[in-house]
């Protein structure tokens, strides 16, 4: 109750100072400084005086009392947090998909469910396949020949090979001139096998994908991007992951920026790539995204200097002796600044105090110059 009434004090006193009969019976000394300032704040900033709106006479014990407090208006980095969502997946660069190079049936099946940690070189099966078998007899076969061509053992050996026929069982034909019944498929790396195609007495050829198995030690986050902020994501993009399951936030940067939009759901995958040697973030996990998108610098005001009007926004701009009223245009928030694109320049002092206060007797001025209701034009 005692603020309400301070403040209509402070209105009356400044409705009181600005009466013709007060203002004629200053000294010309104190009034001629603010006559001066006041034609030069209408005459410098006409063109952005709100309708409706007329400058206020202030003095210093007037915004004191009123609780003025002012900022200066200057550029700032803009900012903007983007949240989306994501998904975990393997690392591709640290995924093997291992094949039969030939057609054949599992004997031996060593490597039985998905989940199960194998080292590089490690039996995964074991095939019997007709084409490696009678290739493995005609090497054999050359190695007993008294004429052994060289030409011919080196054709035969290379046969093997590509095929993916392991050395130690080249090395067995040629020691002991015995075929082996099966040939082992073994793991191209170290890793974890998710995913699996293989069951014991299979047939296989070389289009069956048997094993995926993947370094888990690293994986990928990717990321929806939707294509209104598109434009201002970047390599380099600073992003904090939720990983459902995990309890700490997982600070991140965006690795790379796959080069097309997904027509269905019209957006752009961001990967992120992180260490992973406890094997805490599992592929398949949802994950919240929290992105940092920063903008290009610009003018910026305070929240709390801005008084909304409708459509219009409207701020106090304190200089001398007066407080003036600007429309202003905001393209943006971020924080508690909104960043301008027009009304003020730099260095200017703009009122985040009081504002109210101002905007009520600015609107009390306005309505009783001449011409009621359009001051300024």
């Amino acid at each position: 109750m005692l603020l309400a009434l301070a403040a209509l004090a402070v209105l009356l006193d400044l409705r009181h100072r600005d009466e013709p009969t007060v203002v004629a019976d200053e000294p010309a000394a104190h009034r001629a400084p603010v006559l001066a300032d006041e034609h030069a704040a209408h005459q410098g900033t006409n063109s952005t005086r709100p309708e409706g709106f007329a400058p206020v006479a202030l003095d210093p014990a007037q915004a004191t009392a009123m609780g003025l407090t002012t900022e200066v208006v200057s550029e700032r980095e803009f900012s903007r947090k983007v949240r989306t969502v994501g998904l975990v997946t393997v690392d591709e660069t640290r995924t093997a998909h291992v094949h039969s190079r030939v057609r054949g049936w599992i004997e031996g099946y060593y490597v039985q469910f998905v989940g199960r940690k194998v080292k590089k070189g490690e039996a995964l099966v074991s095939l019997y396949s007709q084409e490696v078998y009678a290739a493995q007899l005609e090497l054999a076969s050359l190695i007993k020949s008294p004429l052994k061509s060289p030409e011919l053992l080196d054709a035969a050996r290379n046969r093997l090979a590509l095929w993916n026929v392991p050395r130690s069982v080249i090395d067995h034909i040629e020691r002991t001139g015995e075929p082996k019944r099966t040939i082992p498929v073994v793991s191209p790396r170290a890793g974890v096998v998710v995913a699996k195609q293989a069951f014991e007495g299979m047939f296989v050829d070389p289009s069956i994908e048997l094993y995926t198995i993947s370094d888990l030690t690293r994986v990928w986050i990717l990321a929806d991007i939707y294509e209104a902020d598109v434009s201002s994501v970047r390599a380099g993009s600073s992003a904090s992951l939720t990983v459902e399951g995990v309890g700490e936030p997982i600070s991140a940067k965006v690795a790379f920026l796959y080069p097309t939009i997904d027509e269905r759901t019209r957006t752009r995958k961001a990967r992120f790539e992180l260490a992973n040697v406890s094997a805490a973030v599992m592929p398949g996990a949802f994950v919240t995204v929290e992105l940092e998108l920063a903008e290009q610098r610009g003018l910026a005001v305070p929240e709390s200097a801005v008084i909304r009007t409708g459509a219009r926004s409207i701020v106090f701009i304190v200089h001398g002796t007066h407080a003036e009223p600007r429309e202003v245009k905001l393209t943006g928030r971020v924080g508690d600044y909104y960043r301008v694109e027009s009304g003020v320049v730099a260095g200017e002092h703009v009122a985040t105090g009081a504002q109210f206060l101002l905007d009520s007797e600015s609107r009390l001025r306005a309505s009783s110059a001449p011409g009621g209701g359009h001051a300024g034009h």
